[in-house]
């Protein structure tokens, strides 16, 4: 006797059972579908820098920038100013991002920093008006 299917007539079918198959593609690119919108909108989203070229010939002395420190016991310096709280933390910050063009603040940490001093000095920068935060990372002093 012949194993595997056989017809009415008593020959094998030597044909593939390709339903299984396609069934299981089917049901993977379904999933592919469903997964692919939340990958897409769990991504960092990163500005790279463009040049540009001047339009005008008047050429503006760039602003100095806006550097703020998180030290590691907790103290806070903004341009090389100690500042005492964040009362004094926001001030400082309203009157520097007053009038400024570029609404920028370079944020450096130290490594000592608690993660949860670092995120309150990020609100307070964020609440003042700066529209864009860059993150310093500190040289290694040898």
């Amino acid at each position: 006797m012949a194993s595997g299917p056989q017809q009415a007539d008593g020959e094998s079918l030597s044909e593939v059972n390709v339903i299984p198959l396609a069934d299981l593609s089917l049901v993977l690119l379904i999933i592919l579908m469903v997964l692919s919108p939340m990958v897409v909108q769990s991504m960092i989203k990163v500005q790279a820098s463009r040049a540009t070229a001047m339009k005008s010939s008047t050429v503006q002395k760039p602003e100095p920038p806006l550097i703020l420190s998180v030290n590691g016991d907790g103290s806070v310096t903004l341009n090389s100013v100690k500042i005492k709280d964040n009362m004094d933390l926001a001030a400082h910050l309203a009157a520097g991002l007053g009038n400024r063009i570029d609404k920028t603040v370079l944020l450096t940490v130290d490594d000592a920093a608690s993660h949860g001093r670092f995120v309150e000095v990020l609100d307070i920068t964020k609440q003042q008006g700066a529209e864009k935060i860059a993150l310093l990372h500190k040289a290694v002093k040898k």
